[in-house]
């Protein structure tokens, strides 16, 4: 089925899609993203690469085999360019009730980061994100569904 949605996700506009380190633990979508590697635009936010980056490092992985696993499925990481703080200020202060900014930091840069590229975020922590509005968050098998569902 993955050969058959590869031929025809091939003809296809890019997917732009964010991950999250919790979808790094899933090996099947990230072999998913590998054998579908020209069929998405996959970046990774700013704080997920230093998290994963900082976890293959603790492991003794170097950080060229760190990259390269990555480039396997064309993954670009953001800068801190595309990080406005002020944004991400915002959106603390405005869910500050439901996700205290002290346990939700990362989340709030990640989603604003996401929210202001306009990139779909693939995460487990769904619930992490439900201040954001304009751009999609999914799971993994939900983004694969909606892949399947379309083409």
């Amino acid at each position: 089925m993955i050969q058959n949605q590869n031929n025809s996700l091939m003809n296809k506009v890019k997917d732009k899609i964010a991950i999250d380190s919790n979808v790094f633990r899933n090996f099947g979508f990230i072999n998913y993203l590998r054998q579908n590697k020209g069929s998405f635009q996959v970046f990774i936010p700013t704080i997920v690469y230093l998290e994963v980056g900082y976890y293959y490092l603790s492991k003794g992985i170097t950080w060229e085999e760190f990259i390269k696993e990555i480039q396997k499925f064309d993954g670009d990481f953001l800068g801190w360019e595309s990080i406005i703080v002020s944004e991400v200020l915002k959106n603390a202060i405005s869910n500050k009730l439901t996700l205290p900014f002290r346990e939700h930091f990362r989340d709030f840069l990640i989603g604003t980061q996401c929210e202001n590229l306009k990139i779909k975020f693939i995460t487990y922590n769904k619930n992490h994100f439900k201040w954001i509005e304009s751009i999609s968050i999914l799971t993994p098998e939900e983004f694969v569904q909606e892949i399947e569902n379309n083409y």
